[in-house]
């Protein structure tokens, strides 16, 4: 994954689960499908070297973590 990949998808969430316990309901690995077009049953993702971040407490987000998304 490119970081600009990392970084489209980094501008599609609006917090973390820290934030929006309610609404954060989506993985943040979720988002890379939607931004790659690749297919969520095949495909997993480790962020190694390059590391998102919370828009509100830029907290680091991993992989897993739920978000809320944008719309």
């Amino acid at each position: 994954m490119s970081a600009e990949t990392l970084r489209k998808a980094e501008r599609l969430i609006v917090g973390c689960e820290e934030h929006s316990p309610e609404d954060a309901e989506v993985p943040f690995d979720n988002i890379f499908d939607r931004v790659t077009g690749n297919d969520p049953s095949v495909t997993a993702y480790v962020m190694v070297e390059c590391m998102a971040k919370c828009p509100r407490c830029r907290r680091p987000v991993n992989e897993k973590i739920l978000v809320e998304v944008q719309g």
